[in-house]
């Protein structure tokens, strides 16, 4: 059995993300996997940093993945990311588990903020040496390829049942390297994901691995 521990805000919690994650593993695998959530709406990873339990949970929750999340709305920038996250990558070292950057995506009237994002999770998964969940980067493929589906909530900025199932498959794929379910999976199929858009997905996963 894996232990993931989500650190994150509304962003990891919309739609109950880390339970798609658990699915999953277990759909694909066959395996279990436990997940817990750290997560409070609008919050950056410095309030999660200051919160005991915070720590206590990474440093004692015998976690194997931990999953980071950064505010994005609104982007801090990279230089707040890089001090934030790292602060809490060396307790994650500490507790001989393995980080996992989680990047999310632009708001929907805020598309041309994507490639800032992007490069910035980036740039801080290649100098923290962490694994990356690219989901901000799937996210735009999708919007791209197949404009008719409609990965936000109506807000424009948390996701819909089917975004925030890519979201997971990237948290998934970044942990595991194993493929996706295919597209007539209740995974996919109970989301509204259509056969073209699974086959995009796990393309553009295999594509940035």
């Amino acid at each position: 059995m894996q232990k993931i521990l989500f650190i994150g805000n509304s962003h990891t919690y919309f739609n109950d993300m880390p339970a798609m994650v658990a699915q999953l593993f277990s759909a694909v695998l066959g395996e279990e996997a436990h997940v817990t959530m750290l997560a409070s709406p609008g919050m950056s990873l410095s309030w999660l940093y200051d919160q005991p339990e915070t720590k206590f949970n990474i440093l004692r929750g015998g976690y194997d993945y931990v999953v980071l999340q950064q505010a994005t709305h609104p982007f801090d920038g990279e230089e707040a990311l890089l001090r934030q996250a790292g602060r809490l990558i060396q307790w994650v070292r500490e507790a001989k588990a393995t980080p996992v950057v989680y990047m999310t995506w632009s708001a929907k009237d805020d598309l041309p903020r994507h490639k800032e994002l992007t490069d910035a999770f980036r740039h801080m998964a290649e100098t923290r040496r962490t694994l990356l969940a690219p989901a901000g980067e799937v996210w735009e493929a999708v919007r791209k390829e197949r404009p008719e589906t409609e990965l936000y909530f109506r807000d424009g900025r948390h996701a819909s049942p089917l975004g925030s199932a890519i979201a997971a498959a990237s948290i998934f794929s970044a942990i595991t390297g194993a493929p996706l379910p295919g597209a007539d999976s209740p995974y996919w199929t109970e989301r509204g994901a259509g056969p073209e858009t699974v086959r995009l997905v796990q393309a553009v996963l295999d594509g940035i691995a």
